[in-house]
């Protein structure tokens, strides 16, 4: 839908004009407020849009933003883009979490198919995993696509027109001003004594007897649609069904007479006014209640016949949530007590109040946490509970590149006000995966992979689940099987109570963290090193932080070795980037150079000769050119053919399974290529050694004299660093100045 074109501000007369011209003509072409009659064809253009409730609505809303499938290293998973936020631009959008998106669309999808809504999705891990956000996306994608044509809810309000306009003892009908009117709906303010809302926001269909409702909609949907219970077996609230009721009896049966007062209005939703999304904080209180509002002073307006009737009108949490979604916020610190009449709600879809019973059309959906799971779990009555909960497992991030992008949308925010070196997110966030990874079982995989699992640190698996990556040294047969079981890796305790990424550093945290080294009053940039030392400092909170009590497994649950490998992984990247600066290290004459290896390689696998592209004539692969990036390589010559065998089917592997996708080799041979730049920096290392001693001597001491050809090397690093890897000059100062002391003194 395109933007309204906005008026022109500088004639303010001309601009308040031409804003309520604008007004008024979204009013009429959203069709804000309709007569019964004009609503059902309404239903007739869009019976499916028309003949839905609240869990097939939500499903569309899933359905309607659209999906992206995902290939990571550890699964294929489908992500739905509701949770990108493109309705507000991206902000606040949901990190990973593609699994959960997965569970809560099947469920909804069950519902559907069910026709109604029988259980509580209940979102459970550990604090700061992002489910109340999971539930915002969901509520704030409801409210966007309920803005759109094909998103169009209605209810429907009583309509009274004034005594003066009625002729009628009874209080309706008969005056000449009303004759020839088919619907009340449209009528000026000033001719309507009283509008009586239905505050359940019943779906305006209920109006119509059900065996005409149904053969309706079965006459515009198909006579084998699939159709909500809501429609099909509902009925109207009950002050909605006693104004009804009162209205048929003073019409005598004249069913056209009583639509005739209905005024079917446009709704939408809204978590700021409560409007069929509505948050339930921990607090106690009922969710629903009742009122009597026969001495309401617009009562007093109504016709005689319904000034009699003792009318209630229902109210809370519940009531507000009527045909959308509710959320029970952090729904097990409340008392069991308090929420057992979720069991009969989501059994029944109703709750019983005072003077009613209240039928409701609203998906449940709520929050906990783990460890408030886990002791609900000992409770007598979870029994009677699990039946009416599914529950949706919401761990820490285990990727590394994920985790990084909730970093990153901190570092680009307005709280962070200096500059920030590259890298600072990446830090953050793989440290945060260390603490939250959990020991893999050797024993689970087949005997192949028995002694890698043993060995595989969190540093490792981290690499593993991110970039596919596998450690440096494996025979070709076990590193291609690691890569095949990364997926069942991953799960492996998915189902069990201890399982991966319930326990581990929060973003909560590490968002604190980050922040706190930004505020270092003697740093003149935010680096990777500032955040470093302030996760030191929270990892000398062993009282506040239960991850920081767990028992280590090996390398496992070990926070602080944890930053030292942080650290040592990211002086290395540090140190590579250099390299790069300096022009020790070309990483696209490298690529370019595999890509060179790579097409020898099939032509010697295959057996096959190839064409010299300057010559024109077919040779032989070049043995050479394949001996010397093998040798840099560190292959064995007598394993020569098994590695050139290897690199066909590495390719093979990733063609199946990114089939629509260039040949990427820089991102296929990643590992290999990376010792090959390690190989042409350890030939260059006395070179490299000379510039970094001058680099260093320039960025201790700026008044430090250099010959002309060491200066112009060291500015010429300088300038290449911001360049090409965005270091500014004072984040240079910092992050090389700590990379070259470091490694001096570790040398």
């Amino acid at each position: 839908m395109s933007s309204p074109q906005l008026p022109d501000p500088s004639d303010p007369a001309a601009f308040l004009e031409r804003t309520a011209a604008g007004a008024r003509e979204r009013f009429v072409a959203e069709k804000t407020l309709l007569g019964f009659g004009e609503y059902l064809e309404v239903v007739a253009q869009r019976p499916v849009a028309q003949g839905r409730d609240a869990a097939t609505y939500l499903r569309d809303v899933f359905l309607h933003y659209g999906t992206e499938a995902i290939q990571r290293p550890y699964g294929r998973f489908t992500r739905y883009k509701l949770f990108d936020c493109p309705f507000d631009g991206g902000r606040d959008r949901l990190i990973g979490q593609e699994a959960a998106q997965h569970a809560v669309f099947g469920l909804l999808s069950d519902f559907v198919k069910d026709g109604r809504v029988s259980k509580l999705i209940l979102l459970h891990g550990p604090n700061g995993s992002a489910k109340t956000s999971f539930i915002a996306c969901m509520m704030r994608a409801m409210e966007a696509y309920s803005a759109q044509p094909e998103g169009a809810l209605y209810t429907f309000n009583w309509v009274f027109p004034r005594a003066r306009l009625q002729g009628s003892t009874i209080g309706f009908g008969g005056a000449r001003s009303l004759q020839g009117l088919d619907t009340y709906a449209h009528l000026p303010e000033a001719d309507v004594d009283a509008r009586i809302r239905t505050e359940t926001r019943d779906h305006p269909l209920l109006l119509l007897p059900p065996a005409e409702r149904l053969a309706f909609l079965r006459g515009h949907l198909g006579p084998d649609a699939a159709l909500p219970r809501a429609l099909t077996e509902g009925d109207l609230s009950p002050k909605a069904r006693q104004i009804f009721e009162a209205l048929l009896k003073a019409y005598q049966g004249d069913l056209a007479e009583v639509l005739k007062h209905v005024q079917v209005e446009r709704f939408y939703i809204s978590r700021r006014y409560r409007q069929a999304a509505v948050t339930v904080d921990p607090q106690m209180r009922a969710d629903a209640g009742v009122r009597q509002v026969t001495a309401d002073r617009s009562m007093a307006s109504l016709p005689p016949s319904l000034q009699n009737l003792t009318l209630y009108e229902p109210m809370g949490d519940l009531v507000d949530a009527n045909r959308g979604l509710i959320e029970f916020n952090d729904l097990l610190k409340r008392p069991v007590d308090a929420f057992k009449y979720l069991l009969s709600t989501c059994e029944n879809g109703a709750v019983r109040l005072d003077t009613m019973s209240l039928y409701l059309d609203t998906v449940f959906i709520g929050s906990c946490n783990a460890g408030h799971l886990t002791a609900f779990k000992e409770v007598p009555d979870f029994a009677s509970f699990k039946g009416r909960i599914e529950l949706v497992q919401m761990p820490y991030l285990l990727d590394a590149e994920l985790e990084r992008r909730i970093y990153s949308d901190l570092l680009a925010s307005q709280a962070i006000d200096k500059p920030v070196a590259p890298h600072t997110d990446k830090v953050a966030a793989l440290w945060a995966v260390l603490t939250r990874l959990e020991h893999p079982d050797p024993d689970a995989h087949g005997a192949p992979l028995s002694k890698v699992l043993t060995d595989l640190g969190p540093l490792q698996k981290a690499l593993l689940y991110a970039e596919g990556k596998v450690p440096n040294g494996l025979a070709r047969d076990v590193a291609n099987g690691l890569i095949a079981h990364t997926p069942d890796i991953f799960a492996e305790r998915q189902d069990t109570e201890h399982y991966e990424g319930r326990f581990g550093a929060s973003p909560r945290e590490l968002r604190a963290a980050v922040l706190t080294a930004a505020r270092r009053a003697d740093a003149r940039c935010l680096t990777p090193v500032a955040v470093l030392d302030a996760l030191q400092d929270l990892c000398r909170q062993t009282s506040v932080y239960q991850f920081l009590r767990l028992k280590p497994e090996g390398d496992y649950h070990q926070p602080t070795a944890a930053l030292e490998a942080v650290q040592t992984w990211y002086l290395d990247l540090v140190e590579e980037e250099l390299h790069q600066a300096m022009g020790l290290v070309n990483r696209v004459a490298t690529v370019d150079l595999f890509a060179r290896y790579v097409d020898h390689v099939m032509h010697y696998v295959r057996k096959e000769r190839r064409p010299n592209l300057m010559t024109g004539r077919s040779e032989d692969p070049d043995e050479q050119l394949m001996g010397e990036v093998e040798a840099k390589l560190g292959v064995a010559p007598s394993g020569r053919d098994d590695h050139r065998a290897g690199v066909l089917h590495r390719i093979g592997a990733w063609r199946m399974d990114n089939p629509d996708l260039p040949l990427d080799l820089s991102e296929i041979f990643r590992d290999r290529i990376s010792r090959l730049n390690d190989a042409f920096h350890d030939e260059q290392r006395a070179a490299a050694d000379r510039i970094k001693r001058s680099l260093l001597a320039l960025l201790v001491d700026a008044d430090v004299r250099l010959e002309a050809d060491a200066q112009a090397r060291a500015d010429a690093t300088l300038v290449a660093l911001e360049r090409d890897f965005g270091y500014g000059r004072a984040c240079a100062v910092e992050v090389i100045g700590h990379l070259l002391k470091s490694r001096a003194t570790n040398g």
